[in-house]
């Protein structure tokens, strides 16, 4: 009698789930497609197309302050540890 009861409810849960699921979804993804590039042999990059970043005064300010930080941390890793 229990396998019955099992199979039972069993068999409702899957009837509420396929009810929750929506019968049609979204729009379906486009295929994604690689960026459209010259063909001519050498390529042929401006220096700013062929810079990955800009260096500029906030990178500057974010590589400073991060190694001021690595310093400071360094220096009370030494002090605590004497």
């Amino acid at each position: 009698m229990a396998k019955d009861q099992t199979e039972a409810v069993m068999q409702d849960d899957v009837k509420v789930r396929e009810a929750r699921v929506p019968e049609k979804g979204g729009e379906p993804i486009p295929p994604m497609r690689a960026d459209v590039h010259s063909d001519a042999e050498p390529a042929v990059e401006t220096p700013v197309e062929a810079r990955q970043g800009f260096l500029d005064r906030p990178v500057l300010v974010v590589l400073v302050a991060g190694l001021a930080l690595a310093i400071v941390g360094w220096i009370v890793a030494e002090m605590w540890a004497y």
